[in-house]
């Protein structure tokens, strides 16, 4: 929600790049709508928004009970204001002006943190993840599998029932590790599926990417 126009189709542009798909709002009232009937994976919020300000929108989504982690951004640099903004909800803030690589590494960061704090324990047929102590079960025995491996079944399983392509993995499951190549996906997958030894458990569809049911 950015009531420059520039800037917020700048930021779409480069967001959707990236393999985001990004609405755009550019006022307070309309980000509300927005906000309380869509999911969203995150929220970029500008406080100087038109018909509804930013400080009271967030309030008025966390009083509905919107969890969705919200990034604002603000030309405010005094630190009791930016207090103010995380104690009234915000997740994290960034000051104009700003790199788009610094937020970047944010939102990856907002998006990683929400997901992991889903639920502790994730389930899928013989399969059991617990994310907490980053193990993860067959049938009650134990499969050791390595970081890259565990984020991707981790990821799977935490949008599991819906299609994630091969962009989205390397953009959200494995964004931490250092410049993953795109083949490294099939490669971890193919690894993936001999350790955890379950025929089709890991489903692929050209075109959509991998799909755990």
């Amino acid at each position: 929600m950015e009531d420059d126009p520039t800037l917020a189709r700048t930021l779409k542009s480069l967001l959707e790049k990236l393999g985001f798909e990004v609405l755009i709002s550019f006022d307070g009232k309309r980000g509300y709508e927005l906000a309380t009937t869509e999911e969203f994976d995150l929220i970029l919020l500008d406080f100087l928004l038109p018909s509804m300000d930013g400080e009271s929108l967030l309030k008025s989504l966390r009083q509905a009970g919107v969890n969705t982690p919200v990034l604002v951004l603000t030309v405010v640099s005094d630190v009791s204001k930016k207090v103010d903004l995380l104690s009234i909800g915000a997740d994290d803030y960034l000051t104009k002006p700003f790199h788009l690589e610094e937020l970047l590494a944010r939102i990856k960061a907002l998006i990683r943190r929400s997901y992991k704090k889903s639920s502790d324990l994730l389930k899928a047929g013989p399969v059991l993840v617990d994310t907490s102590k980053k193990k993860v079960y067959v049938n009650d025995r134990e499969v050791m599998l390595t970081a890259s491996e565990y984020s991707i079944l981790e990821y799977l399983l935490l949008n599991r029932g819906k299609f994630v392509s091969r962009d989205e993995i390397l953009l959200k499951a494995l964004s931490s590790r250092s410049q993953p190549e795109s083949n490294s996906v099939e490669v971890l997958i193919s690894r993936l599926r001999k350790k955890l030894g379950i025929r089709d458990f890991i489903k692929s569809a050209r075109g959509f990417g991998y799909i755990v049911e």
